[in-house]
């Protein structure tokens, strides 16, 4: 991908490679970023998370008349396919699959907040069984519906409703039927309208080759689709990964030069106290930027080492998995507002952060 591209060259670049048909998702995966001097592993998991990241948040593609296409809408843990007619043509769902299960295979970001509802229809499961819920309808006028008939208010008043169960050739709704028809509408709206894309999505998933493995052993199933709760990250999960320097190391062109003497050991114990301060004060989205500045992604990895050095701004060799901080900052308040900026601008630059 050539990160010197706008931001809709870089989203079709990516979905190109995902559309691609015939490919072992299995095989050695080799990242490569024009237009920037980053290799190696680090690479590799920036791209799993930035392609999962734009799962989750959308593309920058204009399909539907939309500045950013998303492909799964609604709340957190409830996430649904769009039932938008021109990603379903457009097989994005099939892609959707192949990255989900791609990630999987080399170790990437899963894929958090999809309904139980979805994951138990994408799994076999049948519609009588079905674990849907109203939270799991992203559009709010269905969802005032269902309320509505799950209610005891007065129908004659809400025709709205009436053309709606009409348009989906279900009986008008009475004072007998409501509680059912509640029940019908919220199936329809979750389950019947999004089946094409399910059944989508389950074939990019078969493609990887993940699948077996998903029948036979369903526990791997809430790894693979995480409650969105569960993949955040905590300060002290950061902390207790992390393995802290001990002197200043000064970086020459050819060699690099540890320094112990004690100015300069109270340097790496005062910048060390201020990432220690930042991690503990981030907020959760702070945390998963720190992460991926680090190492390429927010998947916290065991040991994740600091430098102190001599230099102007925090950068980090994300494929040693090592954060590099200046040794010159003499206050928090100058460190954070530095760091804030590094962390924020992933997106712009890579191996030269």
């Amino acid at each position: 991908m050539d990160i010197r591209q706008d931001k809709e060259e870089q989203d079709r670049a990516l979905l190109t490679f995902y559309g691609r048909d015939n490919v072992q998702w299995a095989s050695p995966l080799h990242c490569k970023l024009q237009g920037d001097v980053a290799t190696g592993s680090g690479v590799n998991r920036h791209m799993m998370s930035t392609v999962i990241f734009k799962l989750l948040s959308g593309f920058h593609i204009n399909l539907g008349s939309v500045a950013i296409t998303k492909i799964f809408e609604g709340e957190p843990d409830h996430q649904i396919p769009s039932v938008s007619e021109e990603l379903l043509n457009s097989n994005m769902f099939t892609v959707a699959g192949r990255i989900i299960g791609h990630s999987f295979l080399h170790h990437g970001p899963s894929f958090p907040g999809l309904s139980p509802a979805i994951i138990h229809i994408l799994f076999g499961g049948s519609e009588e069984t079905t674990p849907v819920t109203v939270q799991d309808c992203p559009d709010l006028d269905i969802r005032d519906a269902v309320k509505m008939l799950d209610g005891e208010g007065d129908l004659r008043e809400f025709d709205s409703i009436h053309q709606l169960c009409l348009s989906w050739n279900l009986p008008a709704p009475n004072a007998i039927n409501r509680k059912w028809l509640s029940a019908k509408l919220l199936l329809h709206a979750v389950i019947k309208q999004t089946r094409r894309q399910v059944n989508q999505l389950r074939k990019g998933l078969q493609e990887t080759g993940l699948w077996p493995l998903l029948i036979h052993r369903r526990d791997v199933i809430p790894i693979l689709f995480p409650r969105e709760s569960e993949t955040q990250v905590t300060a002290q999960m950061i902390l207790d990964c992390i393995i802290w320097p001990l002197s200043i190391t000064v970086i020459f062109e050819n060699y690099t030069v540890k320094q112990d003497d004690e100015s300069e050991i109270s340097d790496v114990y005062r910048v060390s106290g201020y990432l220690k301060t930042f991690i503990e004060n981030a907020s959760p989205a702070e945390l998963k930027r720190l992460i991926k500045f680090w190492i390429g992604w927010e998947v916290p990895a065991t040991e994740m080492k600091v430098e102190v050095i001599e230099a102007k701004l925090p950068t980090a060799l994300t494929c040693f998995e090592k954060l590099r901080l200046p040794r010159h900052y003499a206050a928090y308040k100058m460190f954070h507002q530095d760091l804030c900026a590094c962390i924020s601008h992933n997106h712009s630059g890579f191996g030269c952060q």
